[in-house]
Parts: structure tokens; C-alpha cells; sequence
């Protein structure tokens, strides 16, 4: 009976009046640039939950991403996950798959094919432990990415630009442009040189070639995320099935490898190959791709089911990242494996070879027949071709999220393409003559710009406002997270610096400068607080005064009304 009590029925009344005043007061309010991602996601529900079908809008829109993209890609074919609370399922695990995959193929793209084979010349078996703690490395990096693109419904380059100033977002997209330009080149380079293996065509002409057919990447888009990532995933199976079959035909000592992959060991001379090898596993443009790619993936983000969802999603994207990068690990280690052999085999009959990816077709005729060159371009043509796609992909969210682009798909793929590209095939078509030095030049580049990626990744990750108090990184995994910079960092500053000639004096000068200017902008960026959050009106800077004076950051007034 006291369930039908007059006053508790009016209490009632008045509470869901007070709340549907407060909703039309939050949707009359146009969201912000620093609106919190839960109030946004509340305004839209509120938004298309009116009219006479309030409660299957409400349903609808709580199944959502929370855009990953101002123009998704994949918009029209995203993958709907329904919460049931089930502790694992093969099944829905399969929804899951594809985002790694996706992003694995960056670790095997001509430029770390190139690496593998002059990581088999110069230390053979005795390096393969690191780039297997490499790849174990890339799949906790991959992962942060991962889960901030699942917890808050944006990628990185999406956050960047809303966390920090414009002076300072534009330098984080000229490097990350730059990275994926660098990737580009050796992509563009490495499937035009299976081309001229399999056609005897000039290098130039497959570069031109390979520019053209690129742009069937915009039909394949049409097709769906599911269909993307098939096509994806085959060609990356061709690039294993390539190396495995060569890997069986060679019989490379088992013992050997077995004791490569398990004793730590770096040969004499070998330290700048090692921290290269490191280098070329961890991708920048690799995190933004990451974090865009899970958004794919709908998820039942209702207030009931909302934390278990994304604790769900959290856990199946890291089952299929690790799966992912592992995959790509084993074609890796195949490819050392193979030119290993054929190296040994090569200096014991005292014939002269080049460790280059252009020569790998010549070693391997001659150690194993003529056909074997062509399973050897066949698998770097599959993998080339794959690679440029996704670094175009890469250009395309990063584009998108710093500049919040509002185009037509075909209009985004262009512009995006302009930008990463045309460049790639300018230096291309000018720089085959030199391609080692190039490489070597885009791998110190890539190390550079990580370094700036991955910082921002992490700050965000400890931020309770964007991640939310369910989500945030705790004391001890903040502390992991300082450690893992601060080591990249470092690995990354030895690694540009071997790559210097200290001929004079004046060049341990310029390196040392070159070291502390370096470390300076690094340790600015780290410092620099994230831009204050809006909350119930107010804005809130946690950052104390000193802070504020040293990066031009006046004292904020509480209360103040969010900008228009």
C-alpha cells in the first residue's frame, strides 16, 4: 500500500520534472570544445529521445560510439556489440577482430622488412629475443591506444586537439604527417621494387604504378569495415605464407633460432641495430590509427550496461591485439630466419651479396632457385600494397581529428592522399639511388616523432576527467607508464644520435645542443597540463599557479560561462 502513497507520487512527479528541466536546459546549451565526453553523449540521448518514440531513440543512440570520426569511414557499416555479461565467448570475439590486424601490418612493411634482413646480416639469429620483447612492447603501447579510443569514444588526434593549444596542435600534426610520409616513402618504394621483380619494370614506373592503384582503397572503403579488414588480413596471410614456405624450404638450424629467441644477448657492434630494431616496431602514426579503429565497433553504452560494456570491449581488443602482433612477430622472425640461412650458406660458397631489400630476390635465386624470387616479391607486393592503404587510413583520421575536416568520403581520401603521398613520391622518384641512407633518415624521423605521440597517449590515460573516475590510470600504473616513456625516450635519443658523424669537435657540440634541445621540448610537453575540462558550467584548472605563470596561463575565474 505505501507504494501508492499520494505524497511519494508526487515527490516522484516533481524529481522527473526537475530532471526533464535540466535535459532541456543541457540540449538548449550547444556542447563545447571542453564539454566531458559523458555530458556530450547525455545531450545527444536526451536529443533523440523525444517525440512519441523517446524510448527506442534513447535505446538507439545508447548503442553508439560517440563518433569516433567527424566522417567516419566506416560509418555506414559499423559492428553492433550487444552486452550479455557472458565472461568469454570465441564467438563475440570475432566481432572483435580486426582493428589489430589492421595496425599489425605497420611492423611489416618493406622499411621493417629491410631492418629484418640487415638485422640477419649483422647479428644473424642472437637479436631475435628483442624483437620479440619488441613486438611483446608494441602490444602494451597498441593496447593504451586501444582503450582510449574504446573509454571515451575519440582517437588520439581527436583528444590532442581539443586537450592543447592550437600552436601546439599543429606542431603534433606536422610530425605525425611527417612519420606517416616517412612510412609512406618505404611502402611506395618497397611494392614498386616487387613490381620490377616480378616485370623487370623501372622502379620510377612502379612507383607511378603503384600511386594509380592505391586509389582502389576508396572502392574497398564502400565495401564495409568487415570486408576492409578481410582483404587486409589476406594479404598480410600471403606476405606469411610467402616466408613460411621459403622458411621450410631453407631448413634453418632450429637450435639456432630457439636460442636466439630466448637468450638475451646483443653481439658487439650491434647497439645501434638493437635500438633500431625497437625503432622500427613502434609506430606513431600506428597509436592514432589504433585509436580510431576501435571505434568500429558499437558498443551498448546504456547507463546500466555502459562500464561493463567498454570493460568487455577493453579486454577483447587486447585478446586480438596481442593475437595480432604476435602474427606479426612469426612472419618477422621468418624473414631473419630465411636470409640468416641464405647469408651463411652465401658467405660459405664465398659469394658476394648485398643485405638490401632490392638484392633479397638475388640471394634467395641463389640459394634456393629462381622461383623463389618471385614468392619472395609476391609476398612484399601483397604487403606493399597493404601497407600504403593503411598509412593512408593513418593520414585520414589524423587529418581528420586535428582539423575536424567536414567532407564527403572520396573528398577526405583525396586530400588526405594529397598530403601524404604525393610527397612520399616525390622523394621517391628522386631518392632510389640512395634508398639505405633514406631509410635510415625516415627510421631516426619515426623515432623522433613517437616520442611526441606517445606522451600525450599516456597523459591522457591519467586524466580522471576524460577518462573517467572508473577508468583512470592509478598511481602504479602511472608510474609504468613514466618508466616506459623515459626509456623510449632514451632508446630513441641514442638512436638519432649514432646516427650523427662526430668528425670534429663542432659536431659533439651540435649533438650535445641538438640532445638538450631535444630533451627540453620533450619535457615541456610532458609538463604541460592538459586544457581545463567544462563541468555543471564551471571551469576548473587543477594546475597550480606556478604552472599556469610558466606556460602564459592566467588565473581562470569559477563560475564563468563556457565560451559560445
Amino acid at each position: 500500500m505505501s507504494g501508492h502513497d499520494p505524497g511519494e507520487q508526487r515527490r516522484r512527479q516533481q524529481q522527473q520534472e526537475q530532471f526533464a528541466e535540466s535535459v532541456a536546459g543541457a540540449v538548449r546549451q550547444p556542447a563545447s570544445a571542453h564539454t566531458p565526453e559523458y555530458v556530450k553523449l547525455a545531450t545527444m540521448d536526451s536529443t533523440r529521445s523525444s517525440g512519441d518514440s523517446a524510448q527506442k531513440a534513447s535505446a538507439e543512440a545508447a548503442l553508439d560510439d560517440a563518433s569516433t570520426a567527424v566522417e567516419d569511414a566506416f560509418q555506414q557499416h559499423h559492428v553492433k556489440i550487444e552486452y550479455d555479461g557472458r565472461r568469454f565467448s570465441l564467438k563475440k570475439l570475432w566481432r572483435f577482430v580486426g582493428p589489430g590486424l589492421l595496425v599489425s601490418q605497420a611492423l611489416l612493411d618493406p622499411g621493417n622488412i629491410e631492418s629484418d634482413i640487415s638485422q640477419a646480416d649483422s647479428s644473424g639469429y642472437r637479436l631475435l629475443w628483442l624483437l620479440l620483447l619488441a613486438h611483446v612492447l608494441c602490444i602494451f603501447v597498441q593496447s593504451l591506444a586501444a582503450r582510449l579510443g574504446v573509454v571515451t569514444g575519440r582517437h588520439l588526434a581527436q583528444h590532442i586537439r581539443q586537450q592543447y593549444p592550437l600552436a601546439m596542435s599543429v606542431v603534433f600534426w606536422l610530425l605525425s604527417e611527417l612519420a606517416i610520409v616517412g612510412a609512406d616513402i618505404q611502402e611506395v618504394i618497397g611494392t614498386a621494387t616487387a613490381l620490377h621483380i616480378l616485370t623487370t619494370m623501372p622502379i620510377w614506373a612502379g612507383v607511378v604504378v603503384t600511386a594509380v592503384d592505391s586509389f582502389l582503397f576508396l572502392y574497398v572503403q564502400r565495401l564495409g569495415v568487415r570486408v576492409t579488414e578481410l582483404v587486409f588480413g589476406l594479404m598480410v596471410t600471403t606476405l606469411a605464407v610467402c616466408f613460411w614456405l621459403e622458411m621450410v624450404l631453407i631448413k634453418p638450424d632450429a637450435g639456432e633460432v630457439i636460442k636466439g629467441m630466448v637468450i638475451p644477448r646483443i653481439p658487439q657492434g650491434s647497439a645501434v641495430q638493437a635500438v633500431g630494431i625497437v625503432g622500427c616496431v613502434l609506430m606513431p602514426h600506428n597509436l592514432y590509427l589504433h585509436s580510431a579503429l576501435v571505434g568500429s565497433r558499437k558498443l551498448d553504452r546504456r547507463e546500466e550496461t555502459r562500464e561493463g560494456a567498454i570493460r568487455e570491449a577493453m579486454r577483447y581488443f587486447r585478446i586480438e591485439t596481442s593475437v595480432s602482433l604476435m602474427y606479426a612477430y612469426l612472419i618477422n622472425m621468418s624473414v631473419v630466419v630465411v636470409f640468416c640461412k641464405a647469408f651463411e650458406i652465401m658467405r660459405g660458397e664465398g659469394v658476394p651479396y648485398v643485405a638490401s631489400l632490392a638484392e633479397g630476390a638475388t640471394v634467395l635465386s641463389h640459394v634456393l632457385g629462381s622461383g623463389s624470387k618471385y614468392v619472395y616479391a609476391v609476398g612484399l607486393l601483397a604487403i606493399g600494397q597493404s601497407t600504403t592503404m593503411t598509412g593512408t587510413l593513418s593520414g585520414q583520421y589524423v587529418t581528420e581529428g586535428f582539423w575536424n575536416m567536414p567532407v564527403k568520403p572520396w573528398q577526405r581520401v583525396f586530400i588526405t592522399r594529397g598530403i601524404s603521398l604525393v610527397p612520399a613520391l616525390a622523394v621517391a622518384l628522386t631518392a632510389t639511388a640512395h634508398i639505405d641512407l633514406l631509410s635510415e633518415i625516415i627510421n631516426v624521423v619515426q623515432a623522433v616523432v613517437l616520442s611526441f605521440t606517445i606522451i600525450p597517449l599516456l597523459k591522457l590515460q591519467a586524466h580522471g576527467e576524460i577518462m573517467g573516475p572508473e577508468f583512470v590510470f592509478g598511481r602504479a600504473a602511472r608510474i609504468a607508464a613514466a618508466a616506459l616513456t623515459l626509456a623510449i625516450i632514451a632508446l630513441n635519443a641514442y638512436m638519432v644520435a649514432s646516427v650523427i658523424p662526430l668528425r670534429s669537435a663542432g659536431m659533439y657540440v651540435a649533438l650535445v645542443a641538438v640532445v638538450l634541445v631535444y630533451a627540453l621540448v620533450l619535457a615541456y610537453t610532458a609538463a604541460f597540463p592538459l586544457r581545463c575540462v567544462w563541468s555543471r558550467r564551471v571551469l576548473v584548472d587543477r594546475a597550480p599557479a606556478g604552472v599556469r605563470w610558466l606556460f602564459g596561463r592566467a588565473a581562470l575565474a569559477v563560475g564563468a560561462a563556457p565560451p559560445a
